[in-house]
């Protein structure tokens, strides 16, 4: 399968690699749109008590979905103190209140 895909990617112009990078910031650009626009819904309705997946989380810290997923696996090494998470199932949440607690205090 990973041959497959590698053979495939060896195959692509510089054009198409081009067009797929950009497709990808565009759609990372609009995932943290939407992301700012909850955030402030949720923070208007929950207060600091607002549950924020990554993408929430990364609209209010200013940084990178990658940063937040790298810090998290690494225990906070190499850049902050580590914030505070929770694993509903498969997914990660922030609690408001803890990540302002943490990253601003």
């Amino acid at each position: 399968m990973a041959k497959a895909k590698k053979q495939k990617q060896k195959e692509m112009t510089e054009k198409e690699k081009h067009e797929m990078r950009a497709r990808r910031q565009e759609t990372h650009k609009s995932k943290l749109a939407d992301a700012m626009a909850r955030l402030t819904s949720k923070f208007q309705t929950f207060g600091d008590d607002a549950m924020l997946d990554e993408y929430e989380l990364c609209a209010y810290l200013g940084r990178s979905v990658q940063w937040a997923r790298l810090h998290r696996i690494n225990n906070g090494e190499g850049g902050g103190p580590l914030l505070p998470y929770r694993k509903i199932g498969a997914a990660v949440r922030y609690r408001l209140g803890d990540i302002k607690k943490a990253a601003y205090h």
